[in-house]
């Protein structure tokens, strides 16, 4: 059986659920199966999506019963444990100390020193727990908390919190608290007495109190003697603040050490040698099969516990020569082989491994496989939560990515050539022959990409052709089933790319059906409604809503039209923020058709690719100069945009939209509250007549601070939002 020296995120999840006192609320949800698949990982290529379905859901029942600032707390906390553990998986390569000693020190060096923080960071949000009686029994210093809330003694407290005598003498000594239950608030409200005494306490104390009763169930199912160790690591901390970094280096060495064995030297030349084989300008697949075949035998000689340091490495080289040979189904199981015995241990060799077979099994079109690859990604870190779908175009953008790494084969989803060169003799024009089909869908490129006649009229011809095209039965309503492209996508990029809306401004007059107006196209996911807003035309947006375009659908990575058109409105007033272009470069943006093309499929390699091509384009006053004129093509002058924004709430928008500009943020905006960071008065009092809610906050507010639309504009130094809302505050009291 294969261990891990960290553990896996599905089995911790469990086991924290378990420990807190909620697997009961899991059984009753009918949960509780796919909570043990997830921790057994038998269910490939869900894994992710069962987290995130459970981790929402314990996220909402712990807000009903402690209160949204402590449910926050608990998601926040298992987020920062979870990246914690996957950058360190990732990054250390655990097979040669994949045994007790490994375990050990990152129980004492990892495990421990998380948990002294997390209480250290508790106790500082939440004051009020007597931290020095904790260790030995948090139970008891919350029936210390609880009596002190109450006005009790603390033996009346622990009598009203279980009716048997024998169970909280156990629970005051320390031992697990089984018979404690999720919901704790019912058993919070026991101890504070009758209704009438429960009067006397703020929703804000129960939830405290209920808040610290979930945290020390939990935390008192740790045994007694990792409660010491936290105990001491909590005391040593004051003095030495534990350092991730110096974790994974200790742990690098111990395992650098442990593996020092002589297959490693006499492995590494062959690896290379194995390398060189495979380069284009130096194929040589007779010489890499002779190469692996010795390769093979070397790590035979081995014991089984070394071979799993090295079986991984020859068998995504032997699944790369078949796949180079065309040998689909023996590189497809050397993949299959190589990804699960590097998994959860392999440190930097997951990266190239997980990439390598998610790009072939999506080149050759195994669904299966793909998705099951591409679920341990997200499982891994290597892609952002939360998890998108491998859909239809996220796999086109992959297939870009299979064709640059196994060239010259070619990916089975049709994908465009990187670039498509039209030679004419003279002038677009249709001809008659086209005229007779001009529906018929051709193949171009080799076959790679398909359009129709009235298709590419609208993408290089003029009005006249597409009106003739039209006139002989052309369809504004056809697309391609693959990409999502139309004439109608095709008339709307040429608009905004070459500032030639005509035959875009034609289209729109005619009766397009609703699917038409909302339809994704191309790996961008664009809509008809996201490229209007891209260029500003207000008309074209009124229109497109007239059609049936909804308002609320995505747009990019935010979640609605007008959250996206507020931010370009943002890019165009602020020209000099970095904030985006900071955040295209960090990789947190989503993975483009670009950034695939040049290598970078998966979210993790974003920031290297874009940093290279910012790289380029300062790397001369002339690439400079070029990227400035593109950008100030597409970021439009701010009138035309705050135009958008007005038609956008005429035709009904939420004004109070929800949205997260990180998935793990508490923050949560809404386009009223980002247009008093914005500024813009006029756009901030259109958002307030249309509904726009200036009392709604980003995060539960403090008794110090209310986190509103004020708050947000005294931050930001937008004055005249402030006076705004001051003077509207005022005139409602005299009202």
């Amino acid at each position: 059986m294969t261990t891990y020296v960290f553990p896996q995120l599905g089995l911790l999840l469990r086991a924290l659920i378990t420990s807190a006192g909620y697997r009961r609320r899991i059984t009753d949800l009918g949960l509780d199966k796919d909570l043990d698949d997830l921790a057994s990982d038998s269910r490939p290529g869900s894994s992710c999506d069962l987290m995130q379905q459970i981790e929402d859901t314990v996220q909402r029942d712990m807000a009903a019963d402690c209160g949204v600032q402590w449910a926050q707390f608990f998601r926040l906390a298992w987020h920062k444990t979870r990246d914690a553990i996957q950058q360190s998986v990732r990054s250390l390569d655990t097979g040669p100390i994949a045994d007790e000693s490994g375990r050990e020190v990152v129980r004492l060096g990892f495990e421990v020193p998380m948990l002294s923080g997390l209480v250290r960071l508790v106790a500082h949000q939440h004051p009020g727990m007597d931290i020095d009686s904790w260790w030995t029994s948090p139970v008891a210093a919350w029936v210390k908390l609880a009596a002190n809330f109450a006005k009790l003694t603390e033996s009346e407290a622990v009598s009203r919190l279980h009716e048997t005598p024998r169970t909280t003498e156990r629970w005051m000594a320390g031992e697990p608290t089984r018979e404690l239950q999720w919901p704790f608030r019912p058993s919070v409200l026991q101890v504070l007495g009758g209704n009438s005494d429960r009067k006397q306490h703020s929703p804000h104390d129960v939830d405290q109190l209920t808040g610290w009763l979930t945290f020390a169930v939990a935390f008192q199912s740790l045994a007694i003697e990792t409660r010491e160790l936290v105990r001491r690591d909590f005391e040593l901390r004051r003095q030495h603040p534990w350092s991730m970094g110096e974790f994974m280096t200790k742990l690098t060495h111990q395992s650098l050490v442990a593996g020092a064995l002589p297959i490693r030297e006499l492995a590494i030349p062959l690896l290379t040698r194995i390398e060189q084989h495979f380069s284009v300008d130096r194929r040589n697949l007779d010489a890499a099969q002779s190469d692996l075949n010795c390769f093979q035998h070397l790590i035979e000689q081995e014991a089984p516990h070394w071979r799993r340091s090295y079986q991984h490495i020859h068998d995504r080289f032997a699944g790369r020569l078949a796949a180079i040979q065309g040998r689909e189904a023996d590189a497809m199981a050397f993949y299959a082989k190589a990804v699960e015995g590097v998994w959860w241990f392999g440190g930097q060799n997951q990266l190239p491994m997980l990439n390598e077979a998610l790009l072939y099994a999506v080149g050759v079109g195994d669904s299966v496989a793909a998705k099951h690859y591409w679920d341990k990604t997200f499982m891994l870190g290597l892609n952002r939560w939360p998890k998108r779908q491998l859909d239809e175009q996220e796999r086109r953008r992959l297939a870009f990515s299979f064709e640059r790494q196994f060239s010259p084969q070619k990916a089975k989803d049709r994908v465009p050539p990187p670039v498509e060169i039209i030679l004419r003799d003279a002038p677009f024009e249709l001809s008659q022959e086209q005229l007779k089909n001009p529906n018929r869908k051709v193949k171009h490129a080799e076959g790679r990409t398909r359009r129709t006649p009235l298709m590419d009229a609208a993408r290089e011809g003029s009005l006249s052709d597409v009106k003739r095209a039209i006139a002989a039965g052309g369809d504004p309503n056809d697309f391609i089933k693959e990409s999502g492209e139309g004439p109608l996508t095709y008339a709307m990029r040429r608009a905004c790319d070459r500032g030639d809306p005509v035959i875009m401004d034609y289209l729109l007059k005619l009766d397009l059906l609703e699917d038409t107006v909302n339809r994704q196209a191309s790996t961008s996911r664009e809509t008809p409604l996201k490229i209007a807003i891209e260029m500003a035309d207000a008309a074209a947006v009124e229109r497109l809503i007239a059609l049936g375009a909804d308002v609320e659908q995505a747009s990019d990575y935010v979640p609605s039209a007008l959250c996206y058109a507020m931010l370009l409105l943002h890019g165009s007033i602020h020209r000099t923020d970095p904030t985006q272009e900071a955040a295209y470069l960090e990789g947190k943006t989503r993975a483009d058709v670009h950034d695939a093309k040049d290598g970078a499929a998966l979210d993790i390699a974003l920031a290297t690719r874009r940093q290279r091509q910012a790289a380029l384009r300062d790397a001369s006053p002339r690439n400079r100069a070029i990227f400035d004129a593109v950008m100030e093509h597409y970021v439009r002058p701010a009138e035309p945009r705050r135009e958008v924004v007005r038609t956008l709430l005429k035709c009904g928008a939420d004004a109070n939209r929800r949205y997260k500009v990180e998935p793990h943020h508490l923050a949560e905006w809404t386009p009223t509250l980002f247009a008093a960071q914005v500024g813009d008065i006029d756009i901030f009092k259109s958002l307030v007549e249309h509904g726009g809610d200036t009392d709604l906050v980003l995060m539960q507010s403090s008794a110090l601070e209310r986190y509103d639309a004020l708050w947000i504009a005294v931050d930001h130094g937008r004055h005249a939002i402030v006076d705004f809302l001051v003077k509207r505050a005022s005139d409602s009291r005299i009202s």
